[in-house]
């Protein structure tokens, strides 16, 4: 297992040699922590807070940032904790857009876990070691990457069907979850809770909107990362945006459509709080007028249930080939 290892890990340090070069040229090596798993993060006032840095030779901290991140997400996987490994992940994405280091996280994932099982090994932990060993040529896993797309009209629960699919969907720790209200604000430079005004939605912000998602779905696929697409979806360009990301990345695709009366979904509109969807009860009316549901070939979901009653269904659709 060691052997195997260390030829998995050696084949991909040479096929990602030139990107960790560039990165490094780049700015992507810094000072990080160096030490960052979860024996070393303490719940502080309620918040996740590192804590005992590699302090004793800077060199050895100084690395790649994903390197730095992949010691809490190898951590988390570890103990059985994949949904929160994906969240790690997916929220570090969603502030960096860092989505070419997705190519360097395998290795990066099983540097970390050698890392551990070699620890746990001279601490004559025998059963530790081997559990780390064993998740470091996991980490190797080839999956064919998957385009999930999730479409509908607000209030819908797609954002709910996305965090309840990612974990499961592609290599560890997930799929990544690219949603279009998230990306919209950050073109506008507004964290994802903050509002947004009518010039926000215009079709010329759209076009920029679908095509952000389009371009980064198609980076984290070439990476070999499973993707989760979230957004209305409701003109036929940007449906086939996403179809044809994941044609030209040869990766699978499946496209899922979420249903519910109007009235469900504006009660829904109305309780939601702390965000990224702009979306009112006049939005979603506008939204029912606009789109020709005849137009639309992915597979239908029922939405009117309660969210794990979605989540199931748009998980049977996938089974199923939907």
């Amino acid at each position: 297992q060691i052997d195997r290892l260390d030829r998995l890990s050696q084949v991909a340090l040479e096929q990602h040699r030139q990107l960790l070069d560039r990165r490094r040229d780049e700015g992507r090596v810094r000072h990080c922590h160096g030490d960052l798993h979860l024996g070393n993060v303490v719940l502080l006032e309620g918040e996740p807070t590192p804590f005992d840095c590699l302090e004793f030779d800077p060199g050895l901290a100084t690395i790649d940032v994903i390197y730095d991140l992949a010691f809490l997400v190898m951590d988390l996987l570890h103990r059985g904790l994949r949904p929160h490994a994906q969240r790690a992940l997916q929220g570090w994405l969603e502030i960096s857009e860092d989505d070419e280091a997705m190519a360097l996280l395998p290795l990066c994932l099983a540097t970390r876990a050698a890392v551990r099982a070699k620890v746990s090994g001279l601490q004559g932990e025998a059963d530790e070691a081997r559990h780390y060993l064993d998740l470091a040529v996991a980490m190797f896993d080839t999956t064919a990457p998957l385009l999930v797309a999730l479409g509908g009209v607000s209030g819908t629960g797609k954002t709910t069907v996305a965090r309840g699919l990612a974990p499961d969907l592609g290599r560890p720790p997930g799929a990544v979850i690219l949603r279009s209200d998230v990306i919209r604000k950050r073109l506008f430079g507004v964290a994802p809770e903050e509002k947004l005004g009518a010039e926000a939605y215009q079709p010329e912000v759209s076009q920029r909107v679908f095509r952000r998602m389009a371009e980064r779905a198609a980076r984290l696929l070439s990476s070999g990362q499973a993707v989760i697409a979230d957004g209305v979806f409701g003109d036929a360009w940007q449906r086939e945006l996403m179809e044809a990301a994941a044609d030209g990345k040869g990766a699978a695709f499946a496209g899922l459509w979420l249903e519910a009366p109007e009235a469900v979904l504006a009660d829904r509109i109305a309780q939601r709080r702390n965000d990224a969807s702009d979306a009112t009860a006049a939005v979603l009316r506008d939204q029912l007028r606009a789109i020709d549901r005849t137009q639309i070939t992915w597979t239908g979901v029922d939405a009117s249930g309660d969210p794990r009653a979605t989540l199931a269904a748009a998980r049977g659709s996938l089974r199923t080939g939907g």
